[in-house]
């Protein structure tokens, strides 16, 4: 089996499409149901990766130009 690959560079995002991306892509690592029980019970760690995680996801989406190949390289 072969992965293929994607070329993003020339997609024009509007402002919603790139909000609806961020958060899709957020929720594949951490649905609401998970980051509420990390945000209660989860040890520093697990909380400071995943805030981590989607911070970096909201520079994404706030940046001059983000390119949908930037975000999927932000891991947790």
């Amino acid at each position: 089996m072969h992965s293929q690959s994607y070329d993003y560079s020339s997609d024009k995002l509007s402002a919603v499409d790139i909000n609806d991306r961020c958060e899709a892509y957020i929720l594949r690592f951490y649905s609401y149901g998970k980051q509420l029980t990390f945000d209660r019970t989860g040890t520093d760690d697990e909380k400071n990766k995943m805030y981590d995680f989607i911070d970096r996801c909201r520079k994404w989406s706030n940046s001059v130009k983000p390119s949908l190949f930037d975000l999927y390289q932000i891991k947790p």
